[in-house]
């Protein structure tokens, strides 16, 4: 009688084990979300973008580096299909409100004639808490279709030539993103 209520206990613990095992698995392969206001004040999450590569940038309208960065994330989603890929750009700072957000856009549009037209949102604090790495901006991450964190770059990211002026080892995003989509 003893030995089959260890046995059975041995089966149940066992059991347990594996079960855990495969939910730790199933968690990890429901990759990260997030939740974030439009300028336009509708709620989404990163959820509502499973099954496109999603591009993630942290900035704010007073940081010359970010509007660099956006020149390069306009190649990139000049050049990749909607249904492939999508840009998130959340501005980061507090004391930015919806309208100063979208007057940068549409001055950015005025003298740099480069029409920004990707989502753009509002961080509540909780994106930049656990996406932003050393408090620098701009900082970029790469999310895989199933929403998991693939890479998370600050400073500078290129599409697809580093121009003169930028260091040699700067992250150059075609390449990661090509790889993702196939």
């Amino acid at each position: 009688m003893k030995k089959r209520k260890l046995i059975l206990f041995f089966l149940i613990m066992i059991s347990i084990f594996f079960i855990s095992g495969c939910q730790e698995n199933l968690n990890e392969e429901e990759g990260d979300n997030f939740v974030f206001k439009t300028l336009d004040g509708e709620t989404k999450q990163l959820v509502d973008y499973r099954g496109k590569i999603v591009i993630l940038d942290l900035w704010a309208t007073w940081c010359g580096p970010c509007q660099y960065q956006m020149t390069e994330l306009k190649k990139i989603y000049e050049n990749y299909s909607r249904n492939d890929l999508e840009i998130i750009s959340i501005d980061i700072d507090p004391r930015e409100g919806v309208q100063l957000i979208q007057n940068f856009i549409n001055s950015f549009n005025q003298t740099m004639g480069i029409k920004l037209d990707w989502v753009f949102g509002m961080d509540n604090g909780s994106i930049s808490e656990k996406y932003m790495k050393e408090g620098v901006i701009p900082t970029l991450c790469i999310f895989d279709k199933k929403g998991r964190l693939y890479l998370r770059e600050t400073g500078i990211c290129v599409y697809l030539e580093i121009p003169p002026g930028l260091p040699a080892d700067t992250t150059i995003l075609a390449p990661i993103i090509n790889k993702l989509i196939d």
